[in-house]
């Protein structure tokens, strides 16, 4: 099971704990560059994760709508593993 996050430059402890999780590979898309908006989603993706202080509103709702599309769950985290965890766990119940 593949993960995306996007957004945040320091993902190293995002990216352990979905690895974790037994998410691996785990992408990163930094959502500085114009052209991460318009990247498609990997289609072996099983969870984004956007840690939404890190990207624009734009680029939030793009990931979310082609999340959708894709039947992709979305997780919005701020900077906290902790945060990230509850949100796993919610989306698991």
């Amino acid at each position: 099971m593949a993960a995306l996050i996007v957004g945040g430059d320091r993902v190293g402890p995002y990216r352990d704990f979905l690895a974790g999780q037994c998410f691996t590979p785990v992408r990163h898309w930094s959502g500085r560059n114009q052209s991460e908006a318009h990247r498609p989603i990997p289609l072996d993706t099983r969870v984004v994760v956007v840690m939404v202080d890190q990207v624009s509103h734009g680029l939030a709702r793009k990931i979310r709508r082609v999340a959708d599309q894709m039947a992709v769950p979305v997780v919005f985290s701020r900077r906290s593993v902790g945060q990230l965890s509850s949100a796993l766990a919610c989306l698991r119940a």
